[in-house]
């Protein structure tokens, strides 16, 4: 089932040719690392009739690594794209009660109705880095509305590097990487590293991310930080006295 929520145009992940070739594409091993350990983070902290809210959710192959390690989760899968969702849902046939599927926006998410809120846990997952930074904020202020008292937001994402202080020290972190992995491409691709790359994305510094969270009443973690991909997670500030 689709819900529609008036998304904006998708670009590139609106055409079919371009998603069906992204997908076929295996998971970069950073990030591959941080969907195990969320995955592992859920699986640990799960409860009965808990549910997932993926904002952003692509293909659906969150959904398929969290299922292979909890097949009984519960998932609301939310991504501004119909064609990435006909991949979900295809993906993701064999849980298909077990998965609502939501067309939005996340830059416009107060056109967002969400009827099982709140949630035990929010993935945001490579996507904040697309945003701008009122939308980032409008986001994290969304995850701190929808989530339960003792639920989790958990981030996997890119992050700014300081080129202009630590150029050296990252160019030296890249190549080991790449060396270790043998591929140049991707998230170790040589442009993360150079100055004059011109980056079209809008990732956030680490210090830049634990504030914005704080600023919404979630007090964050550093799970797991590796070259430029972080994996983030934050609960609801407690409130003192």
């Amino acid at each position: 089932m689709t819900i529609r929520n008036s998304p904006s145009t998708p670009g590139r992940w609106g055409d079919h040719e371009f998603v069906e070739v992204w997908d076929s594409q295996p998971t970069m091993p950073l990030k591959a690392e941080q969907l195990d350990i969320l995955a592992d983070v859920i699986k640990d902290n799960w409860r009965r009739g808990a549910r997932i809210l993926d904002l952003g959710c692509g293909t659906g192959k969150v959904e398929e690594r969290i299922f292979g390690r909890l097949p009984v989760a519960k998932f609301v899968c939310a991504d501004r794209s119909e064609v990435m969702l006909r991949f979900a849902r295809k993906r993701l046939a064999a849980h298909a009660q077990q998965c609502r599927f939501v067309c939005a926006d996340l830059n416009h998410l107060d056109r967002l109705d969400l009827p099982e809120r709140p949630f035990r846990f929010i993935l945001l997952v490579d996507v904040v880095h697309e945003l701008t930074d009122p939308a980032k904020r409008g986001l994290l202020r969304f995850c701190r509305q929808n989530l339960a008292p003792d639920g989790l937001v958990l981030l996997v994402d890119r992050i700014a590097l300081d080129l202009k202080h630590l150029r050296g020290a990252h160019v030296a972190v890249l190549h080991r990487l790449q060396y270790l992995t043998g591929t140049k491409t991707g998230q170790l691709s040589d442009c993360f590293a150079d100055p004059r790359y011109h980056d079209h994305e809008l990732p956030y510094g680490l210090e830049s991310y634990l504030r914005a969270f704080r600023a919404c009443g979630l007090a964050p973690a550093v799970l797991h930080l590796h070259f430029h991909k972080a994996l983030i997670a934050a609960r609801p500030q407690r409130r003192s006295g």
